[in-house]
């Protein structure tokens, strides 16, 4: 397991520390937590971001839309599961 050095302005730390004593936590283990939240998060995003470039591509080439829509129900259908895991 790898340590990190991590500096908070002192509402953030205040908040953070409320939260973590409310949750009965470390406030290592809630910093944790919310890194791995946000690190889904992220992922999810670019994801979408992806889905939407892709499925832009398909309109400019695919001018019955058939294509499009097989491929944007699938896609959105992956994404789901994947963000379920």
């Amino acid at each position: 397991m790898k340590s990190v050095l991590l500096k908070l302005d002192d509402q953030l730390f205040a908040e953070t520390d409320e939260l973590v004593k409310a949750g009965r936590t470390s406030r290592s283990n809630y910093i944790k937590i919310a890194i791995e939240h946000y690190n889904k998060w992220q992922i999810k995003k670019a994801l979408e971001e992806q889905i939407v470039r892709e499925v832009q591509l398909l309109n400019e080439f695919d001018p019955d839309k058939e294509l499009k829509d097989e491929f944007e129900s699938a896609s959105l259908h992956d994404l789901q599961k994947h963000l379920e895991d």
